[in-house]
């Protein structure tokens, strides 16, 4: 009879140490170095700071009638055989449909006897926009001092080209009656005199 407390003693301390080290024990997670899926790094998608210049060229209307750019009687004084053409549709990529694209205008005379014309187009730009162009005229074309503030000039198969920076201002005149720089100068310096 003296051993059944013992054994009951026995027992209940054993279980009572079982309860306390269950309720004490709890493992703490120790810190790992290796990365977990939750903690990976994601690529920043923030946006363009507003700041940033467009890839676009700023644009300005040029509000002038084509027969304010050049007078009947300007050109009456260059050829009288020339008419100015009421509408026209430059060739895409050409000087006069970029002026037209970028809210600029684009003029054509036709000589009446034989169809060869001349083309007259004014363009305002911002001040990146202009340099470019000058830049690309500078390494395509002669630079000569006739006119504007910079000017450049090329023969391009039968046809003369004039490309002219004055102010903000992208002027290119265009004809097979430009064989030099000078042939152009009294159109291209009547159209300069009349822009605002």
């Amino acid at each position: 009879m003296r051993r059944l407390p013992s054994a009951v003693l026995l027992a209940s301390i054993l279980a009572g140490a079982g309860l306390v080290l269950t309720g004490c024990y709890a493992p703490t997670p120790e810190p790992t170095d290796s990365p977990s899926a939750t903690t990976t790094p994601t690529p920043s998608t923030s946006p363009t700071p507003s700041g940033t210049p467009s890839a676009e060229p700023a644009t300005y209307p040029v509000d002038i009638a084509c027969s304010s750019l050049i007078t009947l009687q300007q050109m009456y004084d260059f050829n009288p055989n020339f008419s100015l053409l009421a509408s026209w549709e430059p060739e895409a990529g050409s000087a006069a449909a970029t002026a037209l694209e970028s809210e600029g205008v684009a003029c054509r005379w036709r000589n009446n006897s034989s169809g060869e014309t001349i083309d007259i187009s004014v363009a305002s730009f911002d001040a990146g926009t202009l340099e470019r162009l000058a830049n690309e005229a500078y390494e395509s074309s002669t630079m000569v001092p006739t006119y504007g503030d910079e000017a450049y000039f090329e023969v391009q198969g039968d046809e003369g080209e004039a490309i002219v920076f004055d102010g903000a201002y992208w002027l290119v005149a265009r004809s097979v009656y430009f064989q030099e720089p000078g042939d152009a100068e009294p159109l291209v310096n009547d159209a300069l005199s009349a822009l605002p």
